[in-house]
């Protein structure tokens, strides 16, 4: 007797659970100096318990990081900032400050692995300038399931959140970003909330890809003033709940 493969996979159930961020909130804010300084004021290595808890060991993924540094300034000033990724420029920019406002600089380094060194260091024009708060998170993006069947049928986002929610100095969220689903490398639509497609088929941008950090202002930062509010961040809207099963067409 032939034994017949199944077509379809068992239902299968990926959740994806993520850390709480790493926050810190000096007591007494630091002076930035007027020059790039030698040692980055912010440094952070990635380790495993950082990362998203994944219920299953997907065939692929990459990882998001985001570091956050953020200060005051009295006398209106020009902070300048680079992000180094195991010792290594990743960016280098400047960002207007007005006088008595707060300026949050948000740094996201694209495809990190466990044990990246990721720094961000910040200097000032002006010598009365500071920086007292920092923060680290990760997120997943770009998720291939499984490889042998590649394709999925179906595939359901079941739940999206915004993430990640930060806590102390006062801080502030701009919005979340959009989460785009993909099918053979094409955009298909923006995920908000849970939603069901017939087939998806991942490729090089997985099932999806987070906004801020991969399809938008990878390796790269967003910078915010505000007079109020410190940290002034930025949300993604993230998958936590993935169902699908995998179609034989081979």
């Amino acid at each position: 007797m032939t034994k017949l493969t199944p077509l379809l996979t068992s239902l299968k159930t990926l959740n994806i659970t993520y850390q709480t961020p790493q926050e810190t909130l000096l007591g007494t804010p630091e002076t930035l100096p007027t020059s790039e300084p030698g040692t980055p004021q912010i440094s952070y290595t990635v380790a495993a318990g950082d990362l998203p808890s994944l219920s299953i060991t997907p065939y692929s993924e990459k990882w998001v990081a985001f570091v956050i540094g953020a200060g005051k300034v009295v006398t209106a000033a020009t902070i300048n900032y680079r992000m180094k990724k195991n010792g290594a420029s990743v960016k280098t920019g400047t960002l207007s400050v007005a006088a008595n406002y707060f300026y949050t600089i948000q740094a996201q380094f694209y495809d990190v692995a466990v044990g990246d060194v990721l720094e961000l260091a910040l200097w000032s024009n002006q010598t009365d300038s500071n920086w007292d708060y920092k923060a680290f998170w990760v997120q997943v993006t770009r998720i291939v399931p499984i490889n042998k069947p590649r394709l999925l049928y179906p595939c359901n986002f079941g739940t999206v959140i915004a993430n990640p929610t930060l806590a102390l100095g006062n801080p502030y969220a701009m919005g979340a970003g959009t989460l785009t689903g993909y099918h053979l490398d094409v955009f298909t639509y923006s995920i908000g909330s849970a939603v069901n497609f017939e087939s998806l088929y991942p490729k090089t941008y997985g099932l999806f890809r987070i906004s801020r950090g991969d399809s938008t202002c990878s390796n790269d930062v967003i910078t915010n003033t505000s007079a109020t509010y410190r940290p002034y961040y930025m949300k993604n809207n993230v998958p936590s709940q993935i169902i699908f099963r995998g179609l034989r067409i081979d």
